[in-house]
């Protein structure tokens, strides 16, 4: 097939449309800066940086938040993982779906649970006991930002664990034990360092997570007085007088440590990866009765605060008319009010299911096409191709967002996109086109090319190629990729808060704002029929095949 055909460029444009041109944007505005209220010159405002007041602290607050959420993900996920992967457990179906519910559901909303259970006359004040105030104040500080962070991060460190233990043959750790090696030792030093690329993988994933999360920040955060990055690039881009340079250079800071740090993860993994066979792990460990409770005893107390108290605060909370004296009284017409044609509840979700609609569909064109025409074609087309994709898979959501605005937000551009609906449209495609991406991918390595080869020894024109031949054939992968990004679009929290247009209400957006003017029922009625529209979806698309899929990527 020749090189650079219609699929690439068509691609490429996509790409440098949706995440190149943005990107490009916030660079710029960060070495050269054109607008807003900081201070101009060539590289002003990272110059300018120390000098601001409070940065020290947020960096400080923000990064020991990200190492310590990362250390006890790792603490928590490492044994999650190798207990699903080498020991012989009861209910391990069960086990992985409890590990991906945290990974599936917004940081924001066990953010918004955990802080209704901790308050002061929260729900552990009126249906425990008071919770003595150290306690309440060690919740609402830094620590707060760790637990909820962790609760949401481990879950990805365990199936990473898990899929890298299928992987490895367990001929050392059986020759070790026939040496009547101590189990401690075999663990430390045959298994653990052949995780260690799985377990980089994830710590960078989790790092640059924690650091660029908004909602446990806005919601947490902000409640703790703490200064993370989070809350500072999007109040200086919010508060008047506005510094656009300095939400720039902050943005690509952020958007710098990513890059380094997954560069840096790919050298030490591609240093360290040792080729130590495949097989299917078949003498999987029988563990001793105490063990084995023990095991069931972790997996269910990870479950109990990862899942359960988050969803049980949501859905009693979303019944609760009033508190009197401490005790509630409940009622379903927060529900009712949500239903109500015409009502802000509405016709938020409403907008966010069409927005979800549009922009799911959109992402799985782009996704499957790149990944054709990745998978298909080579050259210099393909390869920049390749390198804009990736941004979108290392760069933080929050960056993106504010490269939209700077972007998109400029007196010169022909189109007005910015302060309509179009904006969180882009917005939506440029954060999760890379999910259909990663799942065209997986569907792309298993497709044999022979099939397009004769249709083209027939000559048999390119479009119809893919449409008849490979898009059939990736329809399974592409079809879960698109109930995913319908559910990440669905419950966005950082787009559809920075982005927002006048006069529109999302999902999130409707959340965030009855959380903040102290209507919580409402917005956990809210974030109940966001779970369950999810969970359906999510059933719908076969969760066996889904966890699978999202190995795979």
């Amino acid at each position: 097939m020749g090189s650079a055909p219609w699929p690439v460029w068509v691609g490429l444009v996509l790409a440098l449309v949706t995440v190149g041109y943005p990107m490009f944007m916030i660079f710029l505005q960060s070495v050269a800066p054109t607008s807003g209220a900081g201070p101009k010159g060539l590289f002003a405002p990272f110059l300018e940086l120390p000098k601001t007041q409070g940065i020290g602290e947020m960096w400080a607050t923000s990064l020991g938040c990200a190492a310590a959420t990362t250390v006890l993900s790792w603490l928590l996920g490492l044994p999650a993982g190798w207990l699903l992967a080498r020991a012989k457990l009861p209910g391990k179906t069960f086990i992985r779906v409890s590990l991906l519910l945290p990974v599936m559901s917004p940081p924001y909303l066990l953010a918004l649970a955990y802080v209704l259970v901790f308050q002061s006359k929260g729900l552990f004040d009126s249906f425990i006991f008071p919770l003595p105030e150290n306690v309440r104040h060690l919740f609402f500080s830094a620590w707060g930002v760790i637990f909820v962070m962790s609760l949401t991060s481990f879950g990805t460190v365990a199936l990473l664990v898990e899929a890298a233990l299928q992987g490895v043959s367990t001929r050392l750790e059986d020759a070790a034990r026939l040496l009547k090696a101590p189990s401690w030792d075999v663990f430390c030093k045959i298994t653990v360092p052949l995780l260690v690329p799985a377990l980089i993988n994830a710590g960078v994933l989790v790092f640059v997570d924690t650091m660029s999360n908004f909602g446990v920040a806005a919601v947490l955060g902000r409640r703790a007085d703490l200064l993370l990055l989070p809350m500072v690039i999007y109040e200086t881009l919010t508060t008047w007088p506005v510094d656009v340079p300095l939400t720039a250079a902050l943005s690509a800071i952020l958007a710098i440590t990513a890059m380094i740090l997954v560069t840096v993860a790919r050298f030490v993994i591609g240093a360290r990866s040792l080729a130590n066979g495949r097989q299917a792990v078949n003498n999987l460990l029988e563990l001793s009765g105490l063990h084995k409770v023990l095991a069931l005893l972790f997996f269910g107390v990870l479950f109990l605060f990862s899942s359960v108290i988050p969803n049980l605060t949501v859905g009693l909370m979303s019944v609760v008319e009033r508190w009197q004296g401490g005790h509630p009284t409940f009622t379903f017409k927060h529900y009712q009010s949500l239903f109500n044609f015409g009502s802000g509840g509405s016709e938020a979700l409403a907008t966010s299911c069409l927005l979800s609609l549009v922009s799911a569909t959109i992402c799985v064109f782009i996704g499957g096409l790149v990944a054709y025409a990745l998978a298909r074609y080579r050259g210099w087309g393909a390869s920049l191709l390749d390198h804009i994709c990736l941004l979108p898979r290392i760069i933080p959501n929050l960056v993106i967002a504010v490269a939209l605005i700077l972007s998109w937000n400029a007196p010169w551009l022909p189109v007005r996109i910015y302060g309509t609906v179009g904006i969180l449209i882009l917005a939506y495609v440029a954060i999760y086109q890379a999910v259909a991406l990663r799942f065209g991918d997986a569907a792309m390595q298993q497709l044999t090319p022979r099939f397009e080869q004769a249709a083209a020894c027939l000559r048999a024109p390119r479009h119809a190629i893919i449409g008849r031949i490979v898009l059939p054939m990736m329809s399974p992968s592409l079809f879960v990729a698109w109930i995913t990004i319908f559910i990440m679009v669905l419950r966005d929290w950082v787009a559809s808060i920075m982005l927002l247009p006048p006069g529109i209400q999302t999902v999130g957006s409707f959340i965030y704002t009855q959380f903040e003017q102290g209507d919580f029922s409402k917005a956990m009625a809210m974030a109940v029929c966001t779970v369950v529209l999810s969970s359906g979806l999510l059933v719908a698309a076969n969760m066996r095949f889904y966890r699978k899929t999202i190995i795979a990527t």
